[in-house]
């Protein structure tokens, strides 16, 4: 197939459908534009195309200006790359020209993302889902209706990411956190709940609302038809500052992960508020109360300075330091397996698809 024909035929399924279309990015500038002129001439609009892997020329922002100005979309999606599969830029490169590119009044023409497609990259159970980095996502998510954002998460679990054939095994880590919740979280949060009743996957959020929003968020999922055992609640340390709600919210039968441990700060940029001894506490707390079919722990692995090699404490902290402090506050092994086996396969398991 011609690249001519290609391209037709992703303007007219885009026409069929009402999908965005995601293109990848070519070296030669001229390539580039002229596959942009074909697409104009087939009758797409260019405000809902993306161009992705523009990693490579975040040092020189400056080329990317000419795509800009056809009015796409421009996708930096090499992030968090392991240093052995970087190759031009790293993710200063691509902070720096962000900055740059919204400083000069882009900003709401940049998607950010992680591409999978590299397998020396450590995947293990997948995510698909949309609205965790919200402030770069929200373009692309006007662009698409509760049913189109549906129609994506499904396809990355029956099908896989992009061209990968990496199929998601749980959707999320979705996002939601805004007080009160942005229309964009809210549909983010819908669709989640049809791409779970359709496939039968797993839903995790990440917070799934602060304070009362949680039960916004699972009063939707409620009438979705989503079953409470299909649902995690991420960073549920805030759970532990009030009993009372804790109750309430585990009354709805969700899981509640219990994550981000022994971090000496945030991808947010403040410190995190709740200590491991408190959360440890906590949880004994909440085991005492007959809550430990539903707690699940993390690590939540997302910074260079949490890997032992930079300092922090690594993926082995909660067997070697965690586990044995709940230990010591009377929790017995019997639960702890529980916990860190049992608990995690069945928040994990596929529901009947309805």
């Amino acid at each position: 197939m011609s690249p001519t024909d290609s391209t037709a035929g992703a303007v007219h399924a885009s026409a069929a459908t009402g999908a965005p279309i995601s293109l990848g990015r070519s070296d030669d500038p001229a390539t580039q534009q002229r596959v942009l002129d074909l697409l104009a001439e087939e009758g797409a609009d260019l405000a809902r195309v993306a161009v992705g892997h523009c990693d490579a020329l975040s040092p020189r922002p400056d080329e990317l200006e000419p795509l800009l100005d056809r009015g796409v979309f421009v996708q930096f999606d090499q992030l968090g790359r392991l240093p052995s599969v970087l190759s031009v830029s790293d993710d200063q490169d691509v902070a720096t020209a962000v900055l740059e590119l919204a400083r000069r009044g882009h900003a709401e023409r940049i998607l950010l993302s992680q591409d999978v497609s590299t397998k020396s990259q450590l995947l293990g159970y997948g995510g698909g889902g949309y609205g965790f980095i919200l402030r770069q996502f929200v373009p692309y998510l006007k662009m698409l209706g509760a049913d189109e954002l549906t129609g994506v998460i499904v396809r990355d679990i029956a099908v896989g990411a992009d061209d990968t054939g990496i199929r998601s095994g749980i959707i999320g880590e979705v996002g939601a956190e805004s007080v009160p919740l942005t229309g964009n979280e809210l549909k983010s949060v819908r669709a989640s709940g049809r791409a779970s009743r359709a496939t039968g996957a797993p839903v995790t959020f990440h917070f799934g609302g602060v304070g009362e929003e949680k039960f916004r968020v699972l009063d939707i999922l409620e009438e979705e038809g989503v079953a409470p055992s299909n649902i995690v609640m991420g960073h549920g340390m805030d759970v532990l500052m009030d009993p009372s709600f804790a109750e309430r919210l585990l009354a709805r039968g969700v899981f509640v992960e219990f994550d981000f441990m022994a971090s000496p700060g945030s991808p947010w940029g403040h410190l995190v508020l709740t200590s491991d001894h408190k959360v440890i506490r906590g949880i004994a707390d909440l085991v005492e109360r007959g809550y430990a079919p539903q707690i699940v722990l993390g690590h939540d692995v997302c910074q260079k300075i949490q890997l032992k090699r930079y300092g922090g404490k690594g993926y082995d902290y909660i067997p070697r330091h965690f586990l044995p402090a709940l230990r010591r506050l009377g929790v017995s092994a019997e639960v702890i397996h529980m916990i860190m086996v049992e608990n995690p396969a069945r928040a994990l398991t596929f529901a009947e698809p309805r």
